[in-house]
């Protein structure tokens, strides 16, 4: 059975382009994986073509003999759905863990994504925090919360509870909220390390300033957690963008009661955590107190009425005011009449 016609593949291929159609992959941003059951496996393995073996930067003992289908480096999620052999490949990881080889896709020369590293060590961590369960990782850059990380504090339990705070269904998708990390490089064995501790406990991590890695058992749950989170982080966002206090959020209580009827189990740390809700600034909320308070109208002048003029080729709505009229002067019984001068010749009488 050829590799494209698997369901597996045709929702790999569906997820990215969702993604890229949702414009979180700018570029070649991105990555995506998924850990092939051994059934697809055997569905596939008479099409490989396996190349020489090249080292992992760590050891990956529970994942020996897995295999993965992979973003390829420098691919552009916009084109996946069209050229699905250079923009994907399948990695197969050897029998100690410790070096992996491609043998299938990348075509034209392509190879894994620069996120390898990150995605495998995440891979085994998740693996083994679902018993086997997740088999999808998703990196992509949302709009809204990259912009949320620019201006809330990279705390795990106020990110989670702000997000919380927005929609009813986001502490229902991620019951075990969000984790947020320092920044590191993209690509970096630091950045991979950082998050595999932070996915021991969550399977949402955010990069700040750079974009969301996620987990889940199914591409569609995967995606969904990344949908989930980028939509609260839109509505948060926007109820800021509306310049006034917020007046109405989902209350400790609320969750906490919303959290017992489901058996969420949310977090207590997370539940009762401060929400950042977009608090005007001083001067702003000074103004709308100093507006609030209602003031007697301020005493006016009389002004005389000035008639209005004829209109002068203008609209009926405007006229000119009338000048009043100049009185001629009374000649001075005292005083001679001044001399007429006309063209510079004095005029005698």
């Amino acid at each position: 059975m050829k590799v494209l016609d698997t369901d597996f593949a045709k929702s790999f291929i569906r997820m990215c382009n969702d993604g890229w159609t949702f414009g979180w992959h700018e570029s070649n941003g991105g990555n995506a994986s998924y850990r092939l059951t051994t059934v697809e496996v055997s569905q596939v393995k008479a099409g490989f073509r396996a190349k020489p073996w090249v080292g992992i930067d760590t050891d990956i003992p529970t994942l020996a003999g897995e295999c993965f289908l992979i973003t390829a480096s420098g691919s552009h999620f916009r084109n996946i759905t069209h050229d699905p052999k250079s923009t994907l490949g399948i990695i197969e990881i050897d029998r100690t863990g410790t070096a992996w080889r491609e043998v299938w896709g990348f075509k034209d020369g392509t190879h894994p994504t620069s996120e390898l590293t990150a995605h495998l060590i995440n891979h085994e961590v998740r693996k083994a925090a679902t018993r086997g369960k997740s088999r999808v990782i998703y990196h992509c850059h949302p709009v809204n919360l990259a912009a949320m990380s620019c201006v809330m504090p990279h705390d795990s339990a106020v990110f989670t509870r702000t997000l919380w705070a927005q929609l009813a269904e986001c502490a229902m998708v991620l019951r075990y909220g969000v984790q947020v990390i320092g920044w590191e490089v993209p690509g970096s064995i630091d950045l991979a390390i950082e998050t595999a501790k932070a996915m021991e406990t969550s399977n949402a991590v955010v990069w700040p300033h750079h974009g969301l890695f996620v987990s889940g058992d199914t591409m569609d749950e995967a995606f969904g957690v990344a949908h989930t989170v980028e939509k609260a982080a839109e509505i948060w966002c926007k109820a800021r963008a509306c310049g006034m206090p917020n007046t109405s959020c989902i209350e400790d209580e609320d969750l906490s009661r919303f959290s017992r009827e489901y058996d969420l189990g949310l977090s207590r740390r997370q539940m009762f955590a401060k929400p950042v809700l977009g608090t005007p600034a001083p001067e702003r909320v000074k103004l709308e107190v100093a507006n609030a308070v209602p003031k007697k109208p301020p005493v006016q002048e009389k002004q005389e009425k000035v008639p209005d003029e004829v209109l002068a080729n203008m609209p009926s709505v405007f006229h000119f005011p009338a000048e009043p009229a100049k009185a001629a002067p009374a000649p001075s019984p005292t005083q001679p009449e001044e001399p007429v001068y006309r063209f510079g010749i004095k005029k005698t009488s």
